[in-house]
């Protein structure tokens, strides 16, 4: 096993480089802020996405920051997480497949004392990724429109739990910066008399805001070896801003000629208000099983109109609804062998759409997503310390279903890989 101070130390490097690249392959994250991407982690992903009433020992829940007062007192949890996804894309005529892939998330959870957690890392907020175009022809001209985009917005949080004097009783809070630049690139053609030319806008939306997230669990028993754990937390609404740049070029010839540039400093990009509530029953450390609900007031955020996605601000966002549900189930927790040890995990989810979009007609929409998960963990046993690190593999589906007839639909297969080391810390060995 790796020293607690190495794992430190990768933890603080790959927090630095856990912004980098695109993870989604989807045309609707030309709009707002991109696909959403939710902040369960670890084994929670595989149980759906739940969070809010979960307490979970074996890696942080950045989801609910009450849940870090869980982590034992010589514990030190290390997790990091990586991804790949396979999607189809469809109008009902034509379809596409799209594939990517990289680091997902870094977490670390240490004690402070006993009941007193803290947890730190980088984790996804949104992403944008798409390309795609069209050829057209005008009378004898035939001409490309391409559009393109890339980048997304993560968090670096920190955050501490609590088991307060009240039995069963704990609260947290998450503190995060939250930082990325969204980039597109519009390429279109342009015709003058004989001459032909492509006109290019390329533009940057440069966020960096505060988030926080205050969350509180109560644990209580509700038969022999059966717990019951309630979860909630909320996210206040934050009226950040961010930086607009556009850059208008020409092409012709092979050339490219920089034209007009436009920046605004301090342009609209709020974060909505958020409530989450959700609940756990654990049956003797065998099996857990909870739900959880989720609103983000979206339809009350301040979003920039420079960004000329055609919609206005009554139309643009949705109220975001998502409902998970999700167990885990163990054979035997306190057997030896290595079989009984392992998770199974799996779990639903189905949530709305948060952006809008327009179509050739006029009409605005948004999607209906829904989701099912299957994981399994893998148990490392370290027989110095005694430890149990888990190796947690997901598998992941979701479907993009639209709102309007003409708007494409998706479909994506996901595989998650994510290692969480649980090693002993402030552990001195006895010397006679």
């Amino acid at each position: 096993m790796l020293k607690s101070k190495d794992l430190l130390l990768i933890a603080l490097l790959a927090c630095i480089a856990g912004s980098l690249g695109a993870q989604t392959d989807s045309p609707y994250s030309r709009y707002g802020y991109g696909v959403l991407k939710d902040q369960a982690v670890g084994p929670s992903k595989a149980m759906g996405g739940i969070g809010y009433g979960l307490r979970n020992s074996q890696s942080a829940n950045p989801v609910n920051p009450a849940s870090y007062s869980r982590v034992d007192s010589l514990t030190f949890l290390f997790d990091i997480g990586l991804n790949f996804n396979s999607g189809k894309l469809s109008d009902g005529v034509n379809s596409d497949s799209k594939y990517n892939g990289g680091l997902d998330y870094i977490t670390v959870l240490v004690p402070l004392k006993k009941g007193l957690g803290l947890s730190f890392g980088v984790i996804p907020f949104s992403s944008v990724g798409y390309k795609f175009g069209s050829t057209e022809t005008k009378g004898s001209v035939s001409f490309t429109k391409s559009f393109f985009g890339s980048g997304g917005l993560s968090q670096i949080y920190g955050g501490l739990g609590y088991s307060t004097p009240v039995k069963g009783l704990s609260i947290g809070v998450n503190a995060s910066f939250l930082f990325g630049t969204l980039d597109y690139t519009r390429s279109l053609p342009a015709i003058t008399g004989t001459n032909t030319y492509t006109s290019q806008d390329e533009t940057e939306l440069s966020v960096k805001s505060a988030k926080f997230d205050m969350g509180v669990q109560y644990g209580m028993s509700i038969a022999k070896n059966k717990t019951l754990t309630i979860g909630a937390v909320y996210s206040p609404k934050i009226n950040s801003s961010a930086n607009y740049d556009n850059r208008r070029y020409v092409i012709s010839s092979s050339s490219k000629i920089q034209g007009d540039t436009t920046f605004y400093k301090g342009v609209d990009a709020g974060i909505p208000e958020t409530y989450g509530l959700g609940f756990t029953v654990n049956s003797n450390n065998k099996l857990v099983f909870g739900a959880d609900a989720t609103c983000q007031r979206w339809s009350k955020v301040k979003y920039t109109s420079c960004m000329n996605d055609g919609l206005s601000d009554a139309d643009r966002f949705n109220d975001r609804w998502k409902y998970s549900v999700g167990a885990e189930y163990m054979i035997d927790p306190y057997d030896r062998s290595f079989f009984k040890k392992i998770r199974f995990r799996g779990g639903v989810n189905y949530a709305n759409s948060y952006l809008n979009v327009m179509d050739a007609t006029g009409a605005t929409g948004g999607y209906k997503e829904y989701g099912a998960t299957l994981g399994f963990g893998l148990p490392i046993r370290d027989n110095i310390g005694r430890r149990v690190s888990y190796i947690n593999v997901n598998f992941e589906y979701k479907k993009l279903k639209p709102g309007l007839g003409n708007m494409i639909s998706e479909e994506y297969f996901g595989v998650s890989l994510n290692v969480n080391i649980n090693e002993l810390w402030f552990f001195r060995r006895k010397v006679e």
